[in-house]
This record gives structure tokens, sequence and C-alpha cells, in this order.
């Protein structure tokens, strides 16, 4: 089978980390592939970084569908992968009998009579649709007449894996990601404070804090003030802004991941990653997020609006993330790699597209 991916994104979002894992998952798979992303986008080094066939074009406007063509008759896909209105839109010229299948990494909300009619204009040509997540393609429906398929994002777990490292001697939450408002650093500080007055009225070993990220909308002087306001100290708190040499040793060091976003979360990529290291999660319950715990050794999520609620369900994965055993660590790794490897991603998409193409 011959694939061609054609992706529009300019930067290093989660809809290019997801072409890029279901481009590596379908060359395992054994297709031939041919990737067509923006010239000097982020995402064309990654492809060329992972030895990817990688044509890279300007745009997709109408200029550049001549450039299209002659990729598409020069390398003959019997698939063309789209991630984006622009490329789904050149597709039109280019398909020529293929078959094509749109991966949506947006939830589409509010898609009344009207948009859903121009919706299925705007994708007559696709013949299947992909998401994320159950919570993008619960709206979908209205815009295409097939069914759409949910495959999660595939991690690499030769590179996010269980590490036997010294846990952390304190029991320690890790908030792994960007410093940007939408990731809820500053809403789970005052639920952070309660949980060390628990472990404080309990005669528990008291938990630390480790946040660690670049800034992006939020700088580390901000999250500091704000963190200060609620009586957080540097002895609660530790903030890191530069980058991890092994992201890995420390996901398997801390007694719990969290991810506390209170926006986006379509493609919950960080605690896939805290899993397949074999720490248990726990999130809030936006986006996607709900849908990792497919094993109940995973973790939970919490109504970031409930904060009773949410210290309790907390303090009880925390108390029995930092008491785990190897053992248990390593079951859980595995149990990940079932759910979130590119191995699965692979097995799931060459079912679609062996599907999608007979």
């Amino acid at each position: 089978m011959k694939v061609w991916h054609l992706i529009s994104n300019r930067w290093n979002s989660a809809i290019s980390e997801y072409a890029l894992s279901a481009a590596r998952a379908l060359k395992q798979a054994g297709a031939e592939t041919l990737v067509t992303p923006l010239q000097s986008s982020p995402i064309e080094a990654r492809f060329q970084a992972h030895g990817f066939n990688v044509e890279s074009v300007e745009n997709f406007g109408p200029a550049k569908f001549a450039r299209l063509f002659s990729l598409s008759k020069n390398f003959e896909p019997n698939l063309i992968f789209t991630y984006g209105g622009p490329e789904t839109t050149a597709a039109i010229f280019v398909k020529n009998g293929r078959k094509l299948i749109r991966f949506y990494g947006q939830r589409a909300d509010g898609l009344g009579v009207a948009r859903q009619i121009l919706g299925r204009m705007g994708h007559f040509h696709v013949d299947r649709l992909i998401a994320p997540s159950r919570f993008v393609s619960e709206p979908l429906g209205g815009i295409t007449g097939g069914g759409v398929d949910v495959v999660m994002l595939g991690c690499d777990h030769s590179k996010f894996s269980f590490r036997d490292v010294q846990r952390a001697k304190r029991p320690e939450i890790l908030i792994f990601g960007r410093l940007d408002p939408v990731k809820g650093h500053r809403e789970f500080f005052p639920v952070f404070k309660d949980l060390v007055s628990i472990a404080k009225s309990k005669g528990d070993p008291v938990p630390r804090l480790r946040i660690v990220g670049l800034p992006a909308n939020l700088s580390l002087s901000h999250l500091r003030t704000e963190a200060e306001k609620f009586g957080l100290s540097q002895d609660d708190l530790t903030i890191q802004c530069e980058r991890v040499e092994s992201v890995a040793a420390m996901m398997s060091e801390c007694s719990l991941g969290l991810v506390s976003s209170i926006g986006s979360e379509v493609i919950c990529r960080v605690a896939q990653e805290f899993l397949l290291c074999g720490t248990p999660v726990i999130t809030t319950g936006v986006g996607s997020l709900p849908e990792i715990f497919v094993d109940k050794t995973f973790g939970d999520f919490y109504d970031h609006s409930q904060p009773k609620e949410a210290v309790a369900k907390i303090y009880q994965w925390l108390c029995t993330g930092h008491c785990e055993s190897k053992v248990q660590r390593q079951t859980r790794a595995l149990s990940a790699q079932r759910v979130f490897s590119i191995e699965r991603m692979s097995e799931d998409l060459i079912k679609i597209a062996e599907a999608t193409v007979s």
C-alpha cells in the first residue's frame, strides 16, 4: 500500500504530533510513504529526522495544485491522509479516484443544520474520517455519510517506558508541559495547598509539587507570584523552565503525574506518556482526558470546579503512587503499551486503511 500524508500545520501542535505518529504507524505496518508538509515548518524537520520521503510545498493554495498533481502522479498513492482544511480542499484536485481519509483533531461544536450541510459539501470527496477520541468524533457524524473511526495517538514506548530510578523521598506530583494559562497551574495551587494541609494533619509525609515546562503565554515569575499568593514556599514547590535530558526518568521517579488543564486536551499525549513510564496519572475532566482511563490502575479524573472532591481523589492516588512497588509500575507500563503504543496505533490504522481502499 502507498500512503501520501498531506499536512498544513505550521507549528509543533498536537495535530502535527498525530500526523507524525500516524505516518510512523502505517510505515511500520509496511506502507510505502510520502509526506508533504509545509516548507520550513517544524514538522517537516521531524519527518526528515525520522527518515521519511519528504516533498514539501510552500502552501496548499491553488498556485501549488500543479506541484501536488505532479507528486501524486509520480508517487501514485492508494490512499491519501489529510490533517487540516487547506490540504483537504487541495486533495479534491489531486485525488483522481484514490481514497481519502481526513483526520479531525479539533472538536467541531455547534454543528447546526446549515453547518452540517456546508460540512458535507466540503467533505464530499472524503471517504472516511478519523478522530483521536470520542470527544472529537461525536459531533462529526453530521458532516459525513460514513462513520467516524476513533484511533488514539500512539506514543513511542522505546522513548517513554518504565525507568528503574530512585523514587522521590517525599510524595511528588509532577506537572509536565508548557507554562500556559490553559494548563491550569494556578487553579491547582489551592488544591495542592489543601493536600499539604491534609498530610500534615494526618502526620503523613508532606508532598511536593514539581512543575517542569517552558514558558508559553505564562512567565516563570508570574507563576511563582501566583504560588506565593496561596502560601506555597520553595519547600512545597519546584518550577523548572529548562529542557530535561530524560523525561522518562523524571516521570518514573515521581509519585503521581498530573494534568491540571482547564481547557483544550483534545489529544492528551502527556497523560499517555506518564502511563507508559508506569506512573499513575490524575487529570481534570476536560476534553478527551477521561478516555485515557481504560484500566482502573491508570488513575482517575476529577472536576476542577469541585475542589473538595478533587483533593480527596488526588490525595488517595498520591499515596497509592508513592508506595507502589517496581513490579506495580512495570505492570502498568505494559498495560499502557497495549493501548497507547505506536504498535497499537499501527494495528488500528492499517485495518481502517485496508478497509477504505478495498
